[in-house]
């Protein structure tokens, strides 16, 4: 399950109305900031679509390995070796979007030091977005929290597979702890894109806002 993207307007017309000097500035800073959001979005999609990607295969490379006989140990230890490597590639990933998204949680305080909305009814939109956004941030946080164990776990699973005495069902319980904890991951991200369409129904909110 892939996380939800924000739907940021380039121009948020939070500022309707006359224009003043004021207003502009709020509305140039207010911009800016979202923008800059924007930025880290993307980025942090590019990395979920490697992460996905990296997991995808090594799926298909853990699928044939416990095919393989114990025969075939060299071949297994090859394969086992691309396996461990995937995993530290994905926590390198882990750690860029967990930066990612520590920048952009710090851009979303940002939006409470902005000049003064020109109405009552915009402060507390901006007020609402900048909450919204920063409970999301740390919704994803815990999303990447998890991931990481879940990785912890799958590393543990694909180092049993080149232990020559390993038994079944030491491998059927390293199995399970991947799957639960690969379902803690999904529920976690189900929140999480929850939190996404409460940020942009924040942000339908502020654009409707008017002076």
């Amino acid at each position: 399950m892939r996380k939800y993207l924000l739907a940021i307007s380039m121009s948020l017309l939070l500022i309707t109305g006359g224009c003043t000097e004021e207003k502009e500035q709020m509305q140039r800073e207010l911009d800016t900031v979202l923008n800059d959001i924007q930025e880290y979005e993307i980025k942090v999609d590019d990395y979920e679509s490697q992460l996905a990607s990296l997991e995808k295969k090594e799926q298909l490379l853990f699928k044939k390995t416990v095919e393989l006989s114990n025969e075939n140990r060299e071949l297994i230890k090859s394969v086992v070796l691309r396996l461990e490597e995937s995993v530290e590639k994905r926590n390198q990933i882990l750690v860029q979007e967990q930066e990612a998204v520590h920048e952009a949680e710090e851009l979303a305080k940002q939006l409470l030091t902005l000049p003064p909305a020109s109405s009552d009814e915009g402060t507390r939109a901006v007020a609402k977005l900048q909450e919204a956004l920063v409970k999301r941030y740390e919704l994803h946080q815990e999303v990447i929290d998890l991931y990481s164990e879940l990785t912890k776990h799958q590393g543990i699973l694909y180092e049993m597979l080149i232990e020559e005495n390993v038994k079944r069902v030491q491998l059927e319980e390293a199995t399970r702890a991947v799957n639960k904890q690969r379902v803690k991951v999904e529920d976690a991200i189900q929140v999480f894109n929850q939190s996404t369409n409460e940020v942009n129904d924040a942000l339908k909110d502020t654009q409707q806002v008017e002076s």
